[in-house]
């Protein structure tokens, strides 16, 4: 896309027939902002992060170019500061204040691309939280439909699935269901073209965004060339400027030559000097700011980016959901068919329960009479239980009085145990008592040593200190004879 934009653009010579007096850093640096407001505002998907990341190496190259550029132009401004102290002419101060008014007039214009970008870099931006939102109302809805229809399946397996219950009730249940599912039936179709309706009117939504996005796509190409005609006017400008100030240059040493006996003019020319210093620091200032709000508008445009991307999954994903929704939709109408046609089964199945029900009161009777004569047995049984139970009784009581007798004879051998653990602990205590004596007097003992000790030690210091004083008296004694001697 880059280089089809960059084939179809064409010279314009405009701009550098208004502009003769601009600098040459200025207009590099202009450039620069155009660049990135080329590659950052129409960056579109396809772009791989090789390229972006080349394009941000060149540009931070095209930095330092100016930079370096900058510090060449302070450096040729201290020795035109140098040889104005010697000799200088007024009209090429005059000159100077010209190609800083063109500087300012550079700054003033690119300051109003640069707004414009970010006008229409906020309008995408509403663009796009708008989308946002209708896409989150549509998941929602969606939401919604998806869960009456579960709870829809959810009644109808629990009707078809329920137990039958008495014969003559049943069939007034049987026709109430019936006519609830008729109803519940109708409902579902109701919803299902409801359903269909909103599939249209989001499938409309979705060419319009189409529509949006292909507008803001060519709105995006148009900048791009746009800005790349600007680039190239710029060069063009850049080079006539280079060309313009070696003229300057060339002119500057002629008229040194020629004005050399000129020193009363020089007070003229330092006001002059300060001037364009006092012009040299704000443009500083202002290559400052500029850097700065480069900085910003990078990152927002990395963010706009960013956003069109998660748009675009958005929407892939709201397509995808409207397939399975179709698919869903027509599976429910499947589904209804096949749930009237089970209807029809469940009513013959019906009228088989009934010639059944007869049956089973046939059965009815008979298992009542059975059930008479299991009565009666069971009274019989009854009896025979009671017998028995006398009989249980009479062993349990005497397994009683055995019991009590061993409890009895446990409870005095407790009460002895009991008596013999007592004895032990007064031992316990005893030899514990003893113990402790024993250990107070080791104490004791141990602490007398300690003293001992301690006493041992200072004598033992006190030795050293005094053998260290008679050995230090025999050495000076020594010496003293040594010298007598001499």
């Amino acid at each position: 896309m880059i280089l089809n934009s960059y084939e179809t653009l064409r010279p314009n010579k405009r701009h550098a027939d208004l502009l003769p007096g601009r600098v040459s850093f200025k207009c590099k640096f202009h450039r620069v902002l155009v660049a990135i407001g080329s590659i950052e505002a129409a960056r579109p998907v396809t772009i791989n992060i090789n390229q972006k990341q080349k394009q941000l190496g060149d540009m931070e190259g095209e930095v330092k170019e100016i930079q370096m550029e900058i510090a060449a132009i302070k450096r040729d401004r201290l020795d035109v500061m140098t040889k104005k102290q010697m000799n200088v002419f007024t009209p090429e101060s005059e000159y100077l204040e010209s190609t800083d008014s063109g500087f300012g007039e550079s700054v003033n214009k690119a300051s109003e691309e640069r707004s414009c970008n970010l006008t229409q870099i906020t309008k995408l931006r509403e663009e796009l939280i708008r989308a946002k939102t209708l896409a989150e109302e549509e998941r929602t809805r969606r939401e919604k439909y998806e869960t009456k229809l579960k709870d829809l399946e959810l009644k109808l397996s629990e009707i078809c699935h329920k137990e039958i219950p008495g014969h003559k009730e049943y069939r007034k249940y049987t026709e109430k269901e019936v006519a609830a599912l008729k109803t519940q039936i109708r409902e579902l179709k109701e919803e299902l073209e409801e359903t269909k309706m909103t599939l249209r009117e989001k499938n409309e939504q979705q060419q319009e965004y189409r529509l949006k996005y292909l507008q803001a796509q060519q709105e995006v190409e148009e900048l791009k060339r746009q800005l790349d005609v600007i680039e190239f006017d710029n060069k063009q400008v850049s080079d006539q400027i280079q060309i313009e100030i070696q003229k300057v240059k060339m002119q500057f040493q002629e008229k040194l030559q020629e004005l050399a006996p000129l020193p009363d003019l020089l007070k003229g020319a330092q006001i002059q000097l300060q001037e364009a210093k006092q012009l040299q620091r704000l443009a500083e200032d202002n290559s400052r700011q500029i850097s700065a709000e480069l900085h910003r508008v990078k990152e927002k445009l990395i963010i706009t980016a960013n956003s069109l991307e998660q748009e675009k999954a958005i929407r892939s994903d709201l397509s995808e959901e409207n397939k399975l929704l179709k698919n869903m939709i027509s599976e429910k109408g499947k589904e209804i068919d096949e749930i009237s046609k089970s209807l029809d089964d469940h009513k013959s199945k019906v009228l088989r329960l009934e010639e059944k029900l007869t049956q089973q009161e046939t059965r009815f009777t008979e298992k009542a009479n059975e059930c008479s004569q299991l009565l009666k047995d069971l009274d019989d049984l009854r009896q025979e239980s009671q017998r028995s139970t006398n009989r249980n009784k009479e062993r349990s009581d005497s397994m009683r009085r055995y019991m009590q007798t061993q409890i009895t004879e446990l409870e005095r051998q407790l009460i002895q145990s009991r008596a013999q653990c007592r004895a032990c602990q007064k031992e316990r205590d005893e030899i514990r008592q003893r113990m402790q004596i024993q250990i107070n007097s080791l104490q004791e003992n141990f602490e007398l040593v300690e003293i001992r000790l301690r006493a041992l030690q200072n004598q033992v210091t006190s030795l050293k200190n005094s053998y260290s004083v008679i050995l230090a008296d025999e050495e000076d004694g020594n010496e003293y004879n040594k010298i007598a001697t001499v």
